[in-house]
C-alpha cells in the first residue's frame, strides 16, 4: 500500500466516518456494532465446532457407525438452529446501524451543503461537483453500506483465518521432501500452501481489478448525466414541443447514453478477465486442498473424517485469505463511490470567504462600495462600483442585457462572491423576487407561505384576490408540481402574493413582472406600494413603463473591454 493510499483512508476516516462515530449517536452505533460483532465470534465459534463435527460425523461414515451417523445428525440440526438464528440477528442489527448511520449523514451533508448558500456557491464555481443530488441520495447509501459489509467482512475473515489455521496447522502434519541424501520437513505444509495460494491470487485480482475503480467512478458520473437530461425533459416539456425540439433532445439523449455504453463495453472486457480468473481460482481450489491432503489419507495417517475437516479447514482459510479477490468488485465499486462522496465533501470545506464583505449597520440604507465585481472565471463585470440606496426612496436600475444588473442584485443579497469590497445592509428583513420563481414541492398553501410565512386562511384568500389568482382558491390544499401547472405570469404574482403575505422592509425584484403586460404590471406595483407603505423596493428591469413608478434610477452603463481580476 503506498503512500496514496494512506492518504485517502485518512480523508475518509475524517471526513466521512469519524464525524458520526463522535457523534450524539455514538453510543448507540457502538452499541449496535458491539453486539453485531459479539454474533460475529459467536457465528466463527459455530463454524469451527461444525468443523469438528464434520470429522466425527465422516468418520462414522467410514466405520458404517449407524448410531454415531444419526446422532450426529441431530447435533448438526442443533447447531444449525443456533446459527440461523445468529445470522438473523446479525443482519438485523447491521440494517438497524446503517440507516441509523445513513440518516445521521444524510442531514449532516444537507446540512453542510445548504449552510452558507454553499450549494449556490457550488454550482457557480461548477468544478468537481457534478450531481449533487446523487451523491447525498444513493452515493451515501451506497457508501455506508459498502464501508460495513467490507470492514465487518475483513475483521470476521481475520477471525476466521486465526482459527482455522490452527485447526488446520494441527491436521497437516509434516511434510517430508527428499532431496538427494538430504530430507526437507515442512511442518503444517497445507497451511503455507493454503497462504501462498491466496497471496498470489489476490496479487494477480488486484493488478486485473484495479481499472475498475476508474470505469465505476465514470459509470455513475454518466449514469447520472444521463437521468438528469431525462429530468431537464421532463421539467421543459412545453418549452420543447414548442421549439419542436424532440428530434434535438433524442441526439442530446442518444449521445449521453452512448457514453454510458462506452464505458459499460470497456467496464465488461475488464469483468470478463476478473470473472475468467475468480472461477479458475475457485477451480484450483477445489481440488488444490484434495492433492496436498490425499498422500495422508492413502497413508492411513488420518481418518476420512480427518481428511474432510482438513478440506474444509483449507478451504475456509483460503476463503477468508481471499476476501479481497472475491469483493474486488465491490472494493472497487466502493472506491469509486467514495471518491465522488469525498470530493463533494472536501468542495464544501473548501470554499473560501468571499472578497465582497457584507455586514449589518445600524442606518436603514444599504451602501456599497466594490472594487470591482468579477465573474466566476474572473473577469471583470464592473469596476468602482459605489451606491446607495436610501429607506423609503424606490430605485429602478437599468441597462443593456449583460451589463450587470442582475448580478447586482445578487450582490445585494449576498448571493454573489465574486468581486472585492463590502455592502452595508441594515437588518431589517429582505425579501428577493427573481425573475422566475422557486416553487417548492407541497400544497399550494405552503407554495404561496414559502418560506416561512404564517398568514391565516383569510390573509391568504385576501392576497390572492388581490393578486388576480381568486380561481386557485379551491386548490389551496392541492398537492401538485406548480412550476409545471401555473404559467410564468401566474407564477410571478404567486410571487407578488409572497411579498405581501411576508411584509419585507426590503423588496428586490428582478424583472419579476416581466411576464406581464404593462397594465399589469403597473396594477400590481400599485398593489405592492399599498399593501407594503413600509417597505422600500429596488427593481430591475428594461421597461420604460417602470420608470414612473419609481423616485429614482440607477443606469448602469456598458463594461469596459474584458479583464481579469488580480489574484
Amino acid at each position: 500500500m503506498n503512500r496514496s493510499h494512506f492518504t485517502f483512508l485518512r480523508q475518509v476516516w475524517t471526513h466521512l466516518v469519524r464525524p458520526y462515530w463522535t457523534s450524539k449517536d455514538r453510543w448507540i452505533a457502538a452499541g449496535l456494532l458491539g453486539t453485531h460483532l459479539i454474533l460475529v465470534g459467536f457465528f466463527i465459534f459455530l463454524s469451527v465446532w461444525i468443523n469438528y463435527w464434520q470429522n466425527d460425523f465422516y468418520t462414522a461414515i467410514q466405520e458404517l457407525n449407524s448410531h454415531a451417523f444419526f446422532s450426529l445428525l441431530g447435533y448438526f440440526c442443533i447447531l444449525a438452529v443456533f446459527a440461523n438464528i445468529c445470522f438473523m440477528l446479525k443482519a438485523y442489527l447491521l440494517a438497524k446501524l446503517e440507516i441509523r448511520w445513513r440518516q445521521w449523514m444524510t442531514q449532516h451533508f444537507v446540512e453542510s451543503w445548504t449552510s452558507n448558500r454553499r450549494y449556490y456557491a457550488l454550482q457557480l464555481k461548477g468544478d468537481g461537483t457534478d450531481n449533487p443530488d446523487q451523491r447525498i441520495a444513493e452515493d451515501i447509501f451506497q457508501f455506508i453500506n459498502t464501508t460495513l459489509t467490507l470492514s465487518i467482512g475483513v475483521l470476521q475473515q481475520s477471525i476466521m483465518i486465526i482459527s482455522f489455521l490452527g485447526i488446520l496447522w494441527g491436521l497437516s502434519g509434516t511434510l517430508t521432501i527428499p532431496i538427494g541424501s538430504f530430507s526437507l520437513s515442512i511442518p503444517g505444509y497445507m497451511c503455507w500452501g493454503a497462504i501462498l495460494y491466496a497471496i498470489g491470487g489476490t496479487f494477480f485480482s488486484m493488478y486485473l481489478g484495479r481499472p475498475l475503480i476508474h470505469l465505476n467512478y465514470e459509470s455513475q458520473r454518466r449514469e447520472a448525466n444521463f437521468r438528469y437530461s431525462l429530468m431537464r425533459f421532463r421539467e421543459n416539456v412545453e418549452g420543447v414541443a414548442l421549439y419542436q425540439g424532440e428530434e434535438k433532445e433524442k441526439e442530446i439523449f442518444g449521445i449521453r447514453f452512448t457514453q454510458i455504453v462506452d464505458n459499460f463495453n470497456i467496464t465488461l472486457k475488464r469483468l470478463l478477465k476478473m470473472y475468467s480468473w475468480n472461477n479458475c481460482y475457485d477451480q484450483v481450489n477445489g481440488i488444490y486442498p484434495v492433492l496436498l491432503a490425499a498422500p495422508r489419507l492413502f497413508t492411513k495417517e488420518i481418518t476420512f473424517g480427518g481428511f474432510m475437516q482438513t478440506l474444509t479447514a483449507f478451504r475456509q482459510v483460503t476463503s477468508s485469505l481471499s476476501f479481497i479477490i472475491d469483493n474486488y468488485t465491490a472494493i472497487a465499486s466502493w472506491r469509486a463511490t467514495t471518491n465522488r462522496l469525498l470530493e463533494f465533501k472536501l468542495n464544501l470545506e473548501s470554499i473560501p470567504p468571499s472578497p465582497l464583505s457584507h455586514s449589518i449597520h445600524e442606518e436603514e440604507g444599504i451602501h456599497v462600495a466594490c472594487e470591482h465585481i468579477s465573474l466566476p472565471h474572473g473577469v471583470i463585470l464592473k469596476e468602482d462600483l459605489q451606491l446607495t440606496f436610501k429607506k423609503g426612496e424606490n430605485t429602478l436600475i437599468t441597462g443593456h442585457t449583460g451589463v450587470g444588473k442582475s448580478t447586482l442584485a445578487r450582490v445585494l443579497s449576498g448571493l454573489w462572491p465574486y468581486g472585492k469590497g463590502e455592502i452595508k445592509i441594515p437588518s431589517s428583513s429582505f425579501l428577493f423576487l427573481p425573475q422566475k420563481p422557486y416553487m417548492p414541492l407541497g400544497s399550494l398553501e405552503s407554495v404561496l407561505q414559502y418560506p416561512a410565512s404564517n398568514a391565516s386562511k383569510d390573509e391568504i384568500n385576501k392576497v390572492l384576490k388581490a393578486v388576480g389568482l381568486q380561481g386557485l382558491k379551491p386548490h389551496l390544499q392541492d398537492v401538485n408540481d406548480w412550476a409545471r401547472v401555473l404559467s410564468l405570469g401566474e407564477q410571478q404574482r404567486i410571487a407578488v402574493a409572497r411579498a405581501l403575505l411576508t411584509k419585507p422592509h426590503w423588496l428586490v425584484l428582478d424583472e419579476a413582472t416581466s411576464a406581464m403586460d404593462e397594465a399589469s404590471e403597473a396594477e400590481l406595483y400599485g398593489l405592492l406600494k399599498k399593501g407594503l407603505p413600509h417597505t422600500t423596493f429596488i427593481s430591475i428591469g428594461h421597461r420604460e413603463s417602470l420608470k414612473p413608478l419609481h423616485s429614482r434610477e440607477i443606469r448602469l452603463e456598458e463594461r469596459a473591454p474584458l479583464k481579469k481580476a488580480a489574484a
